[in-house]
């Protein structure tokens, strides 16, 4: 026989030759204590009161000395039993360093050295005291849960010096491990021969508790099923620690004296280097971005990250761009997290297959959605009784499938791994059709009615189409926010609807959509397939999804498609009339083909027709745009006063994403009128709001507005700074019209700085921008501002080109605010070239503009710059006139003494 199973035996044979010897023990306390009882029959039968009560008190403490003597020698003979058993069977398989993981390693090797001394069975003030410590290892599959768990239990040996007991309990596998079962082999381990093992699992239980009592003993339940489950496995002791890792927080019962541990997902620069120490690291450092767009379709999973890694280390031919085109494929990326030991996917069937059939339905329909967060609306809508969500949304995260969190002053919502939501997914489409379609019919019915109950606040004539006590938990104060957020979904519906043959559901979802184009980003293609009017009769939601079209088109820079949807043939639509929401469209169509006196006059006349329909949604949205035309059109006091009653009219709505617009626009307004100081604290909020509503595009336009207030304030650098901020979000979007824009702003920030250079290449950038884009107005207003270089750089006579065009363009459109800044620089240029003509001649109309609108800065500027072309052309007593009514009017004008436009940057004071 080999010698260690020679050793073996003999270690058996010793540990049951003491069991024997304590079994003995324990038979002749028992037998003292029988003997015990007989004395005190005698002598309470023999002798009277007080001399019974002395012999017998004597008696019982010469019985209970011997008792407590052989119990003790009992419980040392037990101890080393267990111990010489222990010593011969070493528990934990080896160890995996969880990398990436330090945090949590280090913080569960800390709580399992905090172990308490045995009481031994004697009974403690705080009865809490003299329990096992049990600590739960928590998180969703493949999350690495039992490398953790093992990494901790070996650092900690020198704490548990009784040793430490290991068992796989496969809770999540189709064949759990019988709790009998485990308690045999966990007595057998700690001494007990085969048959003194009980029959019976509760007699076993109770003699793994008894063994357990004195002893510093560390046990490793991994993948446990439930409470359950572990319940019959837990000692008492104190000195005790239990370590459970499960894919359920087991804390039923109070079992979990100490806090349980989730395992959440690592971070991005944690799961690359899992994805390093699998697959090496020279492997993912010669390859970073493929590296990380593994991670990134792997959603970061420690399972499928090794998976990965491993079949990348074995094969040098696998190189990582060719695992990440394997990966790309969503369908196909499941069947590729395979090895010779582990499956996501096998491992993912088991679960779901004990689901119930409510949950499992709910979570499949959840899963073949489009990616996005999860609240309880949707899982609600989904099941045939919304009563029935709280169990489903417990059941799906107790197993890990689904995560919960709580954002600061936000619903809760859950999240479903990426990886788990293609294998639910892939469930879902093999169910039959009719399995599937009652909870789509439903769930597309859900989205019919919140978003009609929505738009009704900003259409009133939907009222009427609205259900009555189903959409109490959707608010239309965020409304904007809400289907935003749910722009796929609702795209999803109005898709499913035509399937399910629930036509007029969907075309009044598509109704609902159009009121929302501000808050969507819809492409001109999707437009029409989402608002195709079809089999639709009905005459208001055809003009509605019309609208919606030409929304779409105008916001793709297509407003010729536009205006051909409102005004077939540049006329009304003879089968209807222009209602005053075609009108906003045609008044926005207008601008932005450069037409901005119809633009104003068409949105003058839109809002007072909304006023008249008090349809005051709509009478905000067009505000808003009716104070940029005023603007342009050189009323800025007007265009105030227009976007200010658009502000009140939004914060009594009490939309947020309709307020941040309107400070955003209200701010730039009080920019022209030369009140920065009111100006960038309207931005700074737009900027937070736009922040809380994800909205990055305009966030970072908000803070191109905000560059130029600062530049008006002199504070360059800040305004080049969010200038920069704002490109970083910008350009990566495709936002390229606005990155054009910002290049332009950068160019006077530059100038005022002496940065010429710099300046020069802005300019030469948003020009070859704003060309390929078909810009014309942007072009005209980037060469002022080359203008505007020329004569800093003492270039007058190369300034009048580029000034030409500038006020050209902007004559054309109607632009009279552009048109008088670029003809005040014009001036400047031709009094620089000794042409005083030509100089008060653009002078004045530039000055004629501003006197036209609030623009009392502005009529100072170009007033100095006026009254220095008289002097050099002769007719100074003119100018002194001039001067002297300035000196009386304007205190802007006193402010400025001595500015000369020609070394003075425009706008700045």
């Amino acid at each position: 026989m080999p010698s260690s199973a020679h050793t073996d035996d003999e270690g058996t044979m010793s540990v049951q030759a003491q069991t024997r010897r304590r079994r003995l023990l324990l038979g002749s306390a028992t037998a003292v204590a029988a003997v015990a009882g007989m004395t005190g029959d005698l002598i309470f039968a023999e002798l009277r009161d007080e001399w019974a009560l002395g012999a017998f008190a004597g008696a019982a403490a010469v019985v209970a000395g011997l008792t407590a003597l052989l119990y003790r020698h009992s419980a040392d003979d037990l101890a080393v039993s267990v111990r010489a058993g222990l010593e011969e069977r070493r528990q934990l398989p080896p160890e995996h360093l969880p990398v990436g993981r330090e945090t949590l390693s280090g913080s569960l090797t800390e709580r399992l050295r905090d172990v308490p001394a045995p009481t031994g069975g004697r009974l403690p003030v705080d009865p809490s005291a003299g329990q096992a410590a049990v600590i739960v290892v928590h998180g969703a599959p493949g999350t690495g849960k039992t490398a953790l768990a093992l990494h901790a239990a070996h650092r900690v040996k020198e704490h548990y010096p009784d040793g430490r007991l290991y068992v796989d309990l496969r809770g999540g596998t189709a064949t759990p491990r019988d709790s009998g079962e485990v308690l045999e082999e966990f007595l057998r381990n700690l001494g007990t021969a085969r048959q003194d093992v009980p029959r019976s699992a509760d007699d076993r239980a109770t003699r793994f508790r008894s063994l357990t009592n004195t002893m510093r003993l560390l046990i490793v339940l991994d993948n446990a099923q439930s409470t359950e489950h572990i319940q019959p496995l837990l000692p008492v002791g104190a000195g005790c620690s239990v370590l459970v890792t499960s894919r359920r927080n087991l804390s039923a019962g109070n079992i979990t004296r100490r806090h349980p541990l989730k395992v959440e997902l690592p971070a991005e620069d944690q799961a690359l280097e899992i994805l390093s120490a699998h697959a090496g690291p020279e492997r993912v450092a010669a390859e970073p971005s493929a590296a990380l767009d593994i991670v990134k379709f792997c959603d970061r999973l420690p399972l499928a990250l090794r998976i990965v890694g491993g079949k990348i280390r074995v094969r040098e031919d696998l190189t990582l761009r060719r695992m990440r085109a394997r990966l790309e494929d969503e369908r196909a990326r499941l069947h590729e997290l395979v090895d010779e030991t582990d499956s996501l996917q096998a491992c993912l069937s088991l679960i779901h297959r004990d689901l119930p059939e409510s949950a499992r339905q709910a979570f499949g329909l959840m899963s073949f959605l489009p990616a996005g967060t999860l609240t309880d609306w949707h899982v609600a809508r989904i099941l045939p009784h919304p009563a029935m969500a709280g169990g489903v949304c417990d059941e799906l995260i107790g197993l890990g499938l689904m995560e919960a969190h709580r954002g600061e002053d936000a619903e809760p919502f859950y999240r479903v791994h990426d990886l788990v939501r293609v294998f639910a997914r892939e469930q879902y489409e093999g169910l039959p059709p009719e399995e599937r379609h009652g909870a789509e019919r439903r769930l597309v019915g859900a989205y019919r009615d919140a978003v009609v109950h929505l738009a009704a606040g900003r259409a009133p004539e939907l009222a009427g189409e609205e259900p009555v006590g189903q959409v109490q938990d959707l608010e239309r104060e965020t409304a904007g926010t809400w289907v935003a957020a749910e722009s796929e979904r609702i795209q999803w519906a109005i898709g499913r609807a035509r399937r399910l043959g629930m036509e007029s559901a969907g075309a009044e979802i598509a109704e609902g959509l159009t009121y929302f184009l501000d808050d969507v980003q819809l492409s001109p293609d999707s437009a029409r397939w989402l608002f195709a009017d079809g089999t639709e009769q009905r005459s208001r939601v055809v003009r509605s999804l019309r609208r919606g079209r030409a929304v779409v088109a105008l916001g793709s820079g297509l407003p010729d498609a536009a205006l051909e949807l409102l005004l077939p043939g540049g006329s009304p639509d003879p089968a209807g009339t222009l209602t005053a929401r075609d009108r906003m469209v045609v008044a926005r169509a207008c601008a932005a083909k450069s037409d901005y006196p119809a633009a104003l006059d068409h949105m003058t006349a839109a809002v007072g027709e909304l006023r008249a329909e008090n349809d005051l949604w709509h009478v905000q949205a067009s505000l808003e745009q009716l104070g940029e035309f005023q603007r342009w059109r050189g009323q800025p006091e007007k265009a105030e006063e227009s976007q200010r009653e658009a502000l009140r009219l939004a914060e009594g709505f009490g939309d947020r994403r309709a307020q941040a617009r309107l400070r955003r626009t209200l701010a730039e307004t009080l920019g022209h009128l030369r009140r920065p100081q009111e100006a960038a604290p309207l931005l700074e909020q737009a900027i937070g709001d736009f922040g809380v509503l994800n909205d990055r595009v305009r966030e970072a336009r908000s803070r191109y507005a905000l560059g130029k207030v600062y530049r008006l304030l002199g504070r360059r650098q800040e305004a080049l700074e969010a200038y920069d901020k704002a490109e970083d979000v910008l350009g990566p979007m495709g936002e390229r019209q606005w990155i054009g824009r910002v290049d332009n702003a950068r160019i006077r920030v530059y100038i005022g700085l002496e940065r010429f250079d710099d300046a020069w290449a802005s300019a030469q950038a948003a020009l070859a921008l704003f060309r390929e884009l078909g810009d014309d107005m942007w072009h005209a207003h980037t060469q002022r501002d080359v203008g505007l270089l020329h004569l800093r750089q003492g270039r007058p006579g190369e300034a009048l080109a580029p000034l030409t065009e500038a006020i050209e363009v902007t004559r054309r459109a109607g632009d009279l605010y552009a048109e008088a800044m670029a003809a005040h620089l014009r001036g400047v240029a031709h009094r620089k070239l000794g042409r005083p003509d030509e100089a008060r001649s653009d002078l004045e109309a530039a000055l004629a503009v501003y006197r036209g609108g609030a623009y009392e800065w502005d009529r100072a500027v170009v007033l100095h710059d006026l009254l220095r072309a008289l002097r050099a052309g002769g007719p100074s007593d003119e100018a002194d006139r001039m001067e002297s009514s300035a000196v009386s009017t304007n205190p802007a004008f006193v402010r400025m003494a001595g500015r000369d436009g020609a070394r003075t940057i425009p706008d700045e004071d």
